[in-house]
């Protein structure tokens, strides 16, 4: 089957490539979340068997591997599946497996039998599983693709990638309609200063304590940003997104909740009652907020506070999916955008590990008064209600005259006592400063 790939998933496929033919043996790939990187390794994953390579791609849920299979049969690829409760069939080139599953039956698999190694959702790359099937099969080409090259523990992909290549920004994706637009409001009522961390990210028990507060909140804003539309609502727990989600159910919204303990049938009967509109709110703890991909969604409800930049924008892509005439909405009662940026400022993504410090800068971005809209810095007006923000006042300086001081002397007044202003006196006298001098530094 020809497949016609757009111009920037072609010119990715080519960059990718590129870097093989000079010899390097494991590259990652990273594209914004909405621009096609299943269907991107789907493709190369193709023409890879057909050269008469065998084709390994690595997801790490039930939902991700029910995506790659059909992007592949979409595509006309046969292909095998690599999953628990179910035997091998090795006769196929391109295989889809489970990375728990493989690592499980790593016994069973020569270290030579791919030639292509995919591994999606690659941010995950240096977790433990991972690594062990990455290094089981290491004489084959590695490549992973991902929206977020990053780690919330800071950790640098270049332990496994020699080289990263891009694709175009969440921007140019949304400027030439492969995303949806989105409204981003940020309502005031939710702080995370002293939440504690764990593994780098806020600790979920303690964020839903606090996030507790705002439950009326997302109700009532999704009412009126979101009415009859469909959301997903992304939580601390399981047990606050049965909670979010008996909220929405008690007040004639139709929703459920999704967990990770359901079987296979059960989530994706949920999933597809969401893309048809027959739950209207479905709410999650973490099982969601990867490569799940259904284009009705109108909006995410961000009621997990997150410290990490990659689960961030993870969440946000969800609603992204194009449709005609659609603009999500992101409603954020937690703050995530105040402290880790828009979704559409451009990100610079390094194979290096970040330092903490960097980790925890904060964006620039500020929220309009009157709609709760979130803007860059840099904005004068607010692109929802058209409300014309303030300036920033001007510190005038005023010129006086004087001579440099020593940091170490110049202390606050409250903090001299009469021993500072001889101290000050005698300092003057040796350096030879002008008469007058310790006094009006005491002033």
């Amino acid at each position: 089957m020809a497949i016609q790939l757009r111009p920037y998933q072609q010119q990715l496929v080519n960059e990718i490539r590129g870097q093989y033919q000079l010899g390097r043996k494991s590259v990652l790939a990273v594209l914004s979340t909405g621009g096609g990187k299943t269907y991107i390794f789907s493709y190369i994953a193709q023409q890879a068997s057909i050269k008469g390579n065998r084709v390994l791609i690595l997801v790490h849920r039930a939902e991700l591997l029910d995506q790659s299979s059909r992007a592949l049969t979409n595509m006309g690829v046969t292909h095998g599946r690599i999953s628990a409760g179910r035997s091998m069939d090795l006769s196929h080139a391109v295989q889809i497996a489970s990375v728990q599953t493989v690592a499980r039956r790593l016994h069973l698999l020569p270290r030579d039998f791919f030639q292509l190694l995919v591994v999606d959702e690659a941010h995950h790359t240096t977790a433990g599983t991972w690594a062990k099937v990455i290094e089981h099969f290491s004489q084959a080409k590695l490549l992973g693709v991902t929206a977020t090259p990053i780690r919330s523990d800071g950790r640098g992909l270049g332990e496994h990638y020699q080289t990263m290549v891009q694709g175009p920004t969440s921007q140019q994706l949304t400027d030439a309609g492969f995303l949806a637009g989105a409204k981003v409001l940020a309502p005031p009522g939710f702080d995370s200063t002293g939440l504690r961390k764990r593994m780098g990210d806020f600790d979920p028990k303690e964020a839903e304590q606090r996030v507790g507060t705002i439950m009326g909140d997302c109700l009532g804003h999704y009412r009126k940003h979101l009415p009859g539309q469909t959301a997903i609502a992304f939580c601390c727990s399981v047990a606050h997104a049965e909670a979010v989600a008996d909220l929405f159910q008690r007040n004639g919204v139709p929703a459920a909740s999704i967990d990770g303990s359901m079987d296979t049938a059960q989530r994706r009967e949920l999933l597809s009652d969401l893309g048809t509109g027959k739950l209207k709110v479905l709410t999650s703890c973490a099982l969601i907020g990867e490569g799940v991909d259904v284009p009705s969604v109108g909006g995410c409800i961000l009621l997990r506070p997150t410290a990490s930049v990659a689960l961030h924008l993870q969440m946000i892509g969800r609603c992204l999916r194009p449709q005609p005439g659609k603009r999500a909405v992101v409603l954020d009662h937690v703050g995530n955008t105040l402290r880790l940026g828009h979704h559409l400022e451009p990100r610079e993504w390094t194979l290096d590990g970040i330092k903490k410090r960097d980790r925890e800068s904060a964006p620039s971005v500020k929220v309009c008064p009157q709609c709760f809209a979130t803007s860059a810095s840099a904005v004068q007006v607010c692109r929802e209600c058209g409300h014309v923000f303030a300036p920033q006042q001007r510190r005038e300086l005023q010129h006086v005259d004087g001579e440099l001081v020593e940091m170490a002397v110049a202390k606050r007044r409250e903090q001299f006592s009469a021993r500072d202003l001889e101290a000050l006196r005698e300092l003057a006298q040796q350096r030879g400063y002008k008469r007058g001098w310790a006094e009006r530094v005491y002033q």
